[in-house]
């Protein structure tokens, strides 16, 4: 029996309060002033502990308190450099960019530093951070490099939710990378000025886009050179939605995010190729220093990214552990690189990518060696303990995982086991070809047959990973959990494995007992909110978009332009796959049945008359047709007073889609008019629902 002593691992101990600290910091404003009271009075407590005269225990607690204190003080500096924000006019500004730009659809974006000309911002107001540049598409945009400088001006938009149901959080996530805003900049709205100072980053970002650029030039395209791009130095930018879904059902999503399992994937090729012999000390020292060298020479073609950065910190420190023949080194490893980390950027701990890695390793190493020893590994032959390891590593990571992934996502995947058993095998054949492409360069014939290899094995893997995702059930809809309820989860699992490891059946029971009751009484899930008998608006800054949603479970979608011209799925399937929705009826024609009628853009459901209005067709119309609810969209064209005059109505929703322009002049003739109005791009989506003679408006922003 294996057993776990926390004693052993000083550094855990320290990391632990200090993650306290920064989720108190988060979520509460704790002064300065009182978070240096509790750091001297936690080094009083220190003192005190090193004393024969006084509890030793003193020691411990005065360490933890100082580390709470620590990660008061890291995260409340951290927010308070964050708290400006852009003045929302136009700023003359100069940005370098901090990236290789990628063309999209209609825009080349880039991440870039941002400094506002002296006088352009009031005090109290942004005027430098990190932004996302979108370019349009053009020639000179096509030219743009990492660490050119451009001026333009312009306004800089700061981040935010479009408030719809169900949506990914992108103002969180903007703000969890340091990215303080996003502007659009036409052709024309801005010029070069030059190369200014690149960085290390800047340099390892270029080359990475260079080595991709030879991908192509091999011909590797479409989902092949998308998994090699990903998979080989974690270019990710340019890979199909579709695919990352595919993945993501299979369960190996991890394969796409350069990670741990790549470096280590790469550092096992690197020490085999070298043939050192392990039995000699002073060999096996050199050959951790060449393979940690080659490693970060890895990390550095992979653009020394974050998270790459992170775990080649993490395997560097866990080799430097091994080469000291310590033990307990590899959790104390684990425990010192979380800490390195979150003291250089305490707001790490809430980025999804950070949760994931580092949940996912300490499974792993807590986990792996117990399932060995249950399997038996040292009991068989060479084929059943890699087997078996790699099952252990699988299971062990998607344990780790699991509150994360059903909190931020709220499925998975069943097959994992499955799918990593084969895939990681084949991930680590890959590597190697990997390597010995960039090996042969100075060898054209040589490297061409290893391109021809490595294009059957890509194309292999990305058959294999559609078939698991093929198979019914691939990835199961999990029931929507709150923080509470992903807390509950991690803390059952946590009790459940450790009572398991340690022969405590009965209370093992007991917990799954409890767990199951509480799934099925819904203790710890988040009720939502009720949608029956409703229509739903939608803020899509292209067209409108709207869900009716019967009692009966009938649901129907409609926008201001038909279906293949809406990009209204987009903002619609996520609503949908959280609320199980899975089939629906678009209302693009006269249709009527005993719940909805719809017809000429009137729509009649649950008591609630709404008038969709999309032209200046009613101009022309000179009776009056009474509705509850005027829906404005995109090409919406005349007075307020007159449409008034033809669809007496007591609200006019402006849609998202309306052109800034004419939302600014429709809401001055609303408030001319006296009628109520709701703006649907800063309240985001609403709820209407009819009652009687009249009918109910609610926000549904972060439902």
């Amino acid at each position: 029996m294996l057993e776990f002593d926390i004693k052993n691992y000083p550094l855990l101990k320290l990391a632990l309060p200090l993650i306290g600290g920064i989720v108190i910091g988060w979520l509460c404003d704790v002064s300065l002033s009182h978070t240096a009271t509790l750091f001297a009075l936690s080094l009083l407590a220190v003192a005190a502990g090193l004393s024969s005269r006084l509890p030793a225990w003193l020691f411990g607690a005065g360490a933890t308190g100082a580390m709470l204190a620590v990660g008061l003080f890291v995260i409340t500096c951290d927010k308070a450099v964050e708290t400006p924000r852009w003045s929302g006019r136009k700023v003359a500004c100069e940005a370098q960019l901090l990236e290789v730009p990628h063309m999209g659809g209609v825009a080349t974006r880039a991440l870039a530093y941002v400094v506002a000309a002296d006088g352009s911002v009031a005090s109290g107001e942004r005027c430098e951070g990190r932004v996302e540049l979108y370019f349009a598409n053009s020639v000179e945009a096509e030219t743009l490099r990492v660490g050119e400088k451009v001026r333009f001006n312009a306004v800089i938009e700061n981040p935010r939710n479009a408030g719809n149901p169900a949506e990914f959080d992108m103002e969180r996530y903007m703000r969890l990378k340091g990215v303080s805003g996003s502007v659009f900049l036409p052709i024309g709205g801005w010029q070069s000025v030059g190369m200014g100072n690149v960085s290390l980053q800047m340099r390892a970002l270029a080359l990475r886009d260079d080595i991709v650029r030879m991908y192509e030039q091999q011909g590797f395209e479409g989902s092949a050179l998308s998994l090699l791009a990903a998979f080989s130095v974690g270019e990710k930018r340019g890979f199909p939605q579709e695919l990352k879904e595919v993945y993501s059902d299979a369960g190996v999503s991890h394969l796409l995010a350069l990670s741990g399992l790549h470096l280590g994937l790469f550092y096992m090729v690197v020490v085999t190729l070298l043939g050192f012999a392990g039995g000699n000390r002073k060999w096996y020292i050199a050959r951790e220093l060449l393979a940690l060298l080659l490693l970060w020479a890895f990390a550095f073609v992979a653009g020394l990214t974050p998270s790459i950065v992170r775990a080649a910190l993490l395997f560097s420190l866990v080799s430097v552990g091994r080469c000291l023949r310590r033990d307990s080194s590899s959790l104390n490893s684990l425990a010192f690189a979380a800490m390195a980390m979150l003291l250089f950027s305490p707001r790490l701990l809430f980025d999804i990518s950070f949760q994931l890695s580092f949940s996912a390793v300490l499974a792993i190493m807590l986990l792996t060696p117990w399932l060995n020893e249950l399997l038996g590994c040292d009991k068989h032959g060479r084929l059943y303990r890699s087997a078996v390891s790699l099952l252990a590593v699988s299971f062990s990571a998607q344990v780790g995982v699991l509150p994360f992934v059903w909190y931020y996502f709220g499925t998975f995947p069943l097959y994992f086991l499955f799918a990593n058993l084969l895939l990681v095998p084949l991930a680590t054949v890959l590597m190697t070809f990997v390597v010995w492409l960039w090996v042969t360069v100075p060898l054209p014939p040589v490297q061409q047959c290893v391109v021809w290899l490595l294009s059957w094995l890509l194309a292999f893997m990305n058959g294999v990973v559609e078939f698991v995702a093929s198979l019914p059930a691939a990835s199961v809809m999990l029931p929507q959990v709150d923080v509470a309820g992903a807390c509950f989860a991690a803390f059952v699992l946590t009790t459940f494995f450790y009572c398991v490891m340690h022969r405590k059946y009965l209370f093992a029971a007991v917990v799954s007992m409890a767990a199951i009751v509480a799934m099925m009484l819904n203790i710890f899930t988040d009720k939502g909110t009720d949608y029956s008998d409703s229509v739903l608006l939608f803020n899509n800054n292209k067209s409108g978009a709207a869900l009716v949603m019967s009692q009966g479970g009938g649901a129907y979608a409609l926008s201001s332009v038909p279906k293949f011209d809406s990009d209204a799925d987009r903002v619609l399937l996520l609503f949908m796959e959280r609320e199980g929705i899975t089939s629906v009826r678009w209302l693009e024609t006269e249709y009527s049945d005993s719940c909805v009628s719809y017809s000429n853009g009137l729509l009649s459901f649950a008591g609630l008359r709404m008038q969709l209005l999309v032209d200046d067709c009613w101009l022309s119309d000179s009776l009056q047709h009474p509705v509850d609810v005027l829906w404005l969209c995109r090409g919406f064209l005349g007075p307020v007073e007159r449409l008034l005059e033809v669809y007496p109505a007591s609200c006019i929703v402006l849609d998202g889609s309306l052109y800034a322009g004419s939302r600014r002049r429709l809401l001055r003739e609303c408030g001319a008019a006296g009628v109520g109005y709701i703006d649907i791009s800063q309240l985001g989506a609403v709820k209407l629902r009819g009652t009687g003679d009249s009918f109910s408006v609610e926000t549904m922003r972060g439902k």
